[in-house]
């Protein structure tokens, strides 16, 4: 079994998690070309099993998002090996903000500054 997994574009090792959900996993990758380091979501066979249509729709709708805040959608692209769409994404190595706040440095709260940089427009 191998752990190394690709797109045309992208590569990506199964052992490099970044998070799971309910639709599927995240890994780091890179881009072939430029060495660019990326977030690749992968898609479980449960949510493969959507109309493609369906899923094209919400992919193209992601790609037009375009604020600070929000992950950046970089490419829709097919795994070599399982044909299944994923979603290469800007790569944030700055935790979840679950995981920020699950910090026992954080058990009250954040402070007034930083909780304004997560709500920041």
């Amino acid at each position: 079994m191998s752990y190394l997994r690709g797109s045309a574009n992208y590569v990506w090792s199964t052992t490099c998690v970044l998070g799971k959900g309910a639709t599927g996993a995240v890994y780091q990758g890179v881009n072939k070309q430029s060495g660019e380091p990326v977030a690749v979501k992968t898609f479980n066979q449960m949510s493969q099993m959507r109309p493609l249509d369906v899923q094209m729709r919400e992919f193209e709708v992601l790609k037009k998002v375009n604020h600070e805040n929000i992950v950046r959608l970089l490419a829709v692209e097919e795994d070599v090996e399982s044909h299944g769409k994923v979603l290469v994404m800007e790569l944030c190595t700055g935790g979840s903000l679950f995981t920020i706040l699950d910090d026992p440095a954080n058990s009250y709260g954040l402070e007034e500054e930083e909780f304004l940089i997560v709500l920041k427009d």
